[in-house]
């Protein structure tokens, strides 16, 4: 009997052994250094940790290996102490991707803020926002005991831990902004606790937060700078809740990229519109933000809107796989060139009406010549349904529209020179002339009239239409938007999902 116990015990004990893991981690380190201590204590916690919850673990102490391909084979990235800088873009599309699209989740510590200008990198603006907007900005110079305050105890990151509890001799960072109006905030420190005192304060400090924005699970401890956390039950509670938390991904989101899953790569857009603009123009921005909204029900893609493009230079514009500008352009030398070079390098552009206009006043020829060399001439007026007709049937924008269908009323731009003269333009359709004469104030009555166009050089479409609210009433014409819109997404350097 005793022979049977031990064989069956055995048994289960190998059985045990060759579980598949609940999940694999992957464990960016800053080693050496000030933060050496936490991230050699961390470690050795989670040797033994990984053994009670049955996971592993794969430490790495560079972002280079870091890309997509890589990035699939775990449900959790633990970032000890190392810093938002010094990643190769691979791995930073790589991430952005992981985190935004829910592939798995984050547990980031102490130096994963230190977000910033530092050792000639510059800020990434992405990790910014994921950390709620937030940029470095001081830090307590002598390390400091501080008292730690719960303020979201049902969150599963905080069950078991005390309301409140100390943290020992760490670097408490303070931000130039507050993050809480972005993300949840799980806990805070008391800054008159510290011991010793400190006069480096930020009023209403959180500790512990998570970002509900984003798909992926996700939370973020200001603390991390001495190994002497791991002798706190309440921190080693917390950090084991936020594994085993983040770690449960959505499987709908993992799935979606196993290559079974017939939908497009989530991807970013920026809409950039302006309410200073003439009315027409506005309420045109209004319901085009509503159209491009209805496109993202079900999350299909993370869509974001601005009045302030001065906000986005190049280094954050480029995480964005479209802009679409549906009144407006880029006004000042910084917006113009942060504009310039993030098509130069691959962006994509959506852009309606007012967003093309051009005089003698404009002064950027880069943007002309962008155009397709094309300067404002003239126009209708008063704006009036016209008559269209496709040039390029065959074209992914204009494959599945009539040969001619009548747009509703709109104020038509017509160029000089005209953008059919550029070798690099294709136009897609053109004011039928039909329509001639067109206009009762304004009266155009010849040439050729092109309203929507590409310049092969970029990934851009020009569309004419974006004067009143009359545009998005007539389906041909929706059709046309949506079909710009996926196309111009799909011949990013990412893959082309609406093949």
């Amino acid at each position: 009997m005793k022979k049977l116990l031990f064989a069956f015990t055995f048994i289960i004990t190998m059985y045990i052994a060759q579980a598949e893991p609940q999940f694999r981690a992957l464990v960016l380190t800053e080693r050496g250094g000030q933060h050496g201590s936490f991230t050699d204590a961390a470690l050795k916690w989670l040797t033994v940790k990984a053994q009670e919850l049955n996971f592993e673990f794969t430490e790495i102490n560079s972002p280079k290996s870091v890309t997509a391909k890589e990035l699939s084979k775990y449900q959790l990235v633990i970032q000890l102490d190392y810093p938002p800088y010094t990643w190769p873009e691979e791995a930073e599309k790589a991430f952005m991707r992981y985190i935004d699209d829910g592939l798995g989740g984050w547990v980031g510590f102490h130096h994963a803020t230190l977000l910033g200008e530092f050792d000639g990198y510059p800020l990434w603006h992405w990790f910014s926002d994921f950390m709620g907007g937030i940029r470095f900005k001081n830090y307590i110079a002598a390390k400091a005991d501080g008292t730690v305050h719960v303020e979201a105890s049902e969150h599963p990151v905080m069950q078991g831990v005390n309301k409140s509890f100390l943290i020992p001799d760490d670097e408490w960072y303070t931000f130039d902004r507050n993050p809480r109006p972005n993300v949840q905030v799980l806990a805070s420190v008391d800054e008159s606790s510290y011991r010793p005192a400190s006069d480096i304060k930020m009023g209403d400090h959180p500790a512990i937060w998570t970002n509900p924005r984003k798909t992926a699970r996700n939370v973020y401890f200001l603390m991390g700078h001495s190994g002497k956390l791991f002798d706190s039950k309440d921190f080693t509670k917390m950090f084991e809740n936020a594994l085993v938390w983040a770690s449960k991904t959505p499987e709908d989101a993992r799935t979606r990229y196993a290559g079974n899953y017939a939908g497009a790569p989530r991807f970013k857009a920026l809409i950039y519109y302006s309410e200073q603009v003439e009315s027409a123009h506005v309420e045109f921005a209004k319901q085009g933000i509503e159209f491009f909204k209805r496109l993202n029900y079900g999350n299909g893609f993370v869509l974001e809107t601005t009045t302030d493009l001065s906000k986005f230079p190049y280094e954050k514009l480029k995480e964005y796989n479209i802009v679409i500008m549906l009144n407006n352009s880029p006004h000042g030398g910084a917006e113009r060139e942060a504009f310039k070079q993030y098509m130069e390098n691959g962006g994509g552009w959506l852009g309606f009406h007012a967003a093309a206009y051009n005089d003698r006043n404009t002064r950027w020829p880069w943007f002309v010549d962008f155009l397709g060399g094309g300067v404002f001439y003239c126009n209708n007026w008063p704006p009036q349904p016209a008559k269209l007709d496709i040039d390029i049937p065959g074209h992914p924008v204009t494959k599945n529209l009539p040969a001619s269908f009548i747009a509703p009323e709109s104020e038509w731009y017509m160029w000089q020179p005209n953008p059919r003269n550029n070798p690099n333009v294709d136009v897609l359709l053109t004011l039928s002339r039909d329509n001639y004469p067109f206009g009762i104030k304004d009266v155009v009555s010849f040439g050729d009239f092109p309203v929507v166009w590409t310049n092969r050089r970029y990934r851009m479409v020009y569309l004419n239409m974006g004067h009143g609210d009359d545009e998005f009433t007539d389906a041909t014409q929706k059709l046309l938007f949506v079909n710009a819109f996926r196309w111009v997404v799909s011949r990013s350097n990412d893959g082309d999902p609406f093949k």
